[in-house]
């Protein structure tokens, strides 16, 4: 995102222009990291007494946007910024939550500059995707669909065509959202994330990059800058299924990711099972993948490791399901996808 101002919506409605508030930084430029503040995150603020829901009056807090155009700048810059300052890539979230007043940074830092960020490559037999590089265009990488499959068909899900155009795979982790999409899978395929900082730069394991609701494993003044993707086990299959309480557009009520590989006689080898939306982070279902491990993947077996599933989850209650009504779907897609991936068929995604 280049540019954004104040009014746009305004216009839109038939409102008189307003002047933008977003200025363009001729000076320094650097990045601050600092914690978002998340309550009221769920509330609708666009309704107004008589407004019948239609967005009126809403007004962007003014801001600057600096651009720096590589990663030592923005590192060596790092913490000399006074205020509030924001880290924006494809801007899919951050601006939502300014629009809702949750945050007000007095500068915006863009990557888009910064070259390199968005390459997608094969380096040492594993995947690397560069943090600007979006969820389309993953999804239409040859490499990625021929390699990672699990990976293509998870970024494939995320909300709207316009949307995966815009976010990146970099935002979509540092924002360390429990309904992720490509989190569970990554986190099936033991993805890492490669971060760069003032102490310079250090992998960590995704297993341990989601310390909790909303919060990564980011030090002040650290940026990911690629997500590095070991090739999966030679057989294995791999696929993502999500629930969701409105449309397929919508954010996961419940993900589950799943990677198995079987052996002649339809033992799983090896069992991986990742969920979105089963607790304040993406997880693993460390449980249900060991039930499974030297187990013939019956139906029963399958029931069994979506029933440990469902009751190493941890989820939230909000107002688009319960923290039961999410164990339970948990319980329902976790068996038929394994039962799926074990007969080769498809499974469509579900809506309540």
């Amino acid at each position: 995102m280049r540019l954004l101002h104040a009014g746009h919506d305004a216009r839109r409605e038939g409102a008189p222009a307003r002047e933008p508030v977003a200025e363009r930084a001729r000076g320094p430029r650097g990045i601050v990291r600092q914690s978002v503040p998340l309550h009221g995150l769920h509330e609708d603020r666009r309704g107004r007494p008589g407004g019948c829901g239609v967005e009126v009056g809403v007004r962007l807090h003014p801001f600057r946007l600096l651009e720096p155009e590589s990663l030592p700048e923005a590192i060596e810059t790092l913490g000399r910024l006074d205020g509030e300052s924001r880290l924006v890539a494809g801007g899919t979230a951050l601006v939502a939550m300014i629009r809702l007043g949750l945050v007000k940074p007095d500068r915006l830092v863009s990557l888009h500059r910064v070259p390199g960020l968005n390459r997608i490559r094969v380096d040492g037999g594993s995947l690397e995707l560069g943090a600007m590089a979006t969820h389309a265009d993953i999804e239409r990488s040859r490499t990625v669909r021929d390699g990672w499959p699990l990976l293509a068909e998870a970024v494939h899900r995320v909300a709207t065509p316009a949307i995966r155009t815009s976010g990146t795979i970099g935002g979509n982790l540092a924002y360390a959202e429990a309904a992720s999409d490509p989190a569970p899978a990554l986190l099936c395929l033991n993805a890492e994330a490669r971060v760069l900082g003032p102490g310079g730069e250090r992998a960590v394991p995704l297993a341990r990059f989601f310390r909790g609701f909303y919060e990564a494993a980011l030090e002040p003044g650290e940026i990911v800058t690629a997500v590095r993707v070991p090739p999966p086990p030679a057989g294995a299959r791999g696929g993502y299924v999500k629930f969701t309480s409105r449309s397929a557009e919508d954010k996961p009520l419940v993900g589950v990711a799943a990677l198995v590989v079987l052996d002649g006689a339809g033992r799983c080898v090896e069992a991986r099972i990742g969920l979105g939306g089963s607790a304040p982070t993406p997880v693993r279902a460390d449980r249900a993948e060991r039930a499974l491990r030297g187990e013939a993947l019956t139906d029963a077996a399958a029931r069994a490791a979506a029933e440990a599933a469902a009751g190493e989850a941890d989820p939230l209650s909000d107002l688009m399901g319960s923290a039961d009504y999410r164990r339970e779907m948990i319980r329902v897609w976790a068996r038929r996808l394994l039962i799926a991936l074990r007969d080769g068929t498809a499974l469509r995604d579900g809506t309540r």
